[in-house]
């Protein structure tokens, strides 16, 4: 019920901002730049409060990157600080999150792992299948 009240009110928030900001075109853009940025700093904080990334894909935020990334320089080469701010705080957000995937599901090493433990008389050879006792040299032996 908590998620479609959510929805309700993301949806009716939307359409309210729509009409009354469209003669400022200015300020609802740059209402929707500021939405956009803080959903991505949303999901930043949900993956460094919970530290699971395994439902996210890498590859939609590879994507992600490279395309706010393009934004980013089109504003800049057209000037349009707006453009260029939002999508490069986007771009800072999206490669945290691949960081954050990439630290997250990185390979551990198994602290349940089998050492070999070394015993006098004894050679471990991994080329041998069974451990065979040392051959006494022949200053130990007694004759």
């Amino acid at each position: 019920m908590k998620n479609l009240l959510v929805v309700a009110a993301t949806v009716a928030l939307a359409l309210l901002s729509i009409i009354f900001l469209s003669p400022w075109p200015v300020w609802l853009g740059t209402l929707a730049a500021w939405v956009t940025t803080g959903s991505f700093c949303l999901q930043v904080m949900h993956i460094v409060k919970n530290k699971d990334t395994s439902g996210l894909s890498l590859g939609m935020w590879a994507a992600l990157f490279f395309g706010v990334s393009c934004w980013t320089w089109y504003g800049h080469r057209m000037g349009d600080v707006p453009v260029m701010a939002a999508n490069g705080i986007t771009a800072l957000l999206a490669l945290t999150v691949i960081m954050l995937k990439l630290w997250h599901e990185r390979p551990v090493p198994n602290p349940n792992r089998r050492r070999l433990v070394r015993m006098p008389g004894v050679i471990l050879n991994p080329r041998i299948r069974r451990l065979r006792p040392l051959k006494a040299s022949r200053s130990s032996r007694r004759d």
